[in-house]
């Protein structure tokens, strides 16, 4: 892989993560007095979840730092990339706009992700040989994938937690 896209990568990993720090020190204050949920948001979890996403995140680009051409940790990395930019447009920015609050995570999600993550995208698709529905089609895959498990922790946390609540 060409040297630029895995600076990008390793810039790519650097925003998601102060992006997540932001979030799980800010958002579930934001949260409880701008939106209403089915939960009180914890900050415990929040930062247990985004911690986790900032680990992970972190595989597919060390793999792509090393990894040969055409492994799967590029197909990871693109579905990362597309849902750190949908999630940078929505939730966050909308947010923002709707309830005319900044919502944590917009700057860094705009300034860092959004870019970066259309970057990484690009990059795939310019260097794929094969058809960019085969590209597109393992990016929703993994986004999908990274979206499900990353509500599926946070929602299921709060729900473990709010049973055991007396």
């Amino acid at each position: 892989m060409h040297p630029l896209y895995k600076l990008t990568a390793i810039l790519f990993g650097v925003g998601v993560t102060l992006h997540n720090l932001e979030e799980a020190v800010y958002l579930p204050a934001w949260l409880r007095s701008n939106v209403t949920l089915f939960f009180e948001p914890n900050r415990k979890i929040y930062w247990f979840v985004t911690s986790l996403v900032s680990v992970v995140i972190w595989v597919p680009i060390v793999g792509v730092c090393f990894s040969p051409e055409g492994s799967r940790f590029q197909s990871v990395l693109s579905g990362f990339a597309l849902v750190m930019v949908i999630n940078a447009v929505i939730p966050h920015l909308a947010w923002s706009l709707l309830k005319h609050s900044y919502s944590p995570g917009t700057a860094t999600g705009i300034l860092f992700n959004l870019p970066l993550g259309v970057l990484l995208i690009r990059g795939q698709l310019s260097a794929v040989t094969a058809s960019h529905a085969y590209v597109w089609r393992d990016a929703v895959l993994y986004a999908l994938l990274l979206a499900v498990g990353t509500l599926g922790c946070l929602y299921g946390a709060h729900a473990i937690l709010a049973v055991r609540k007396p």
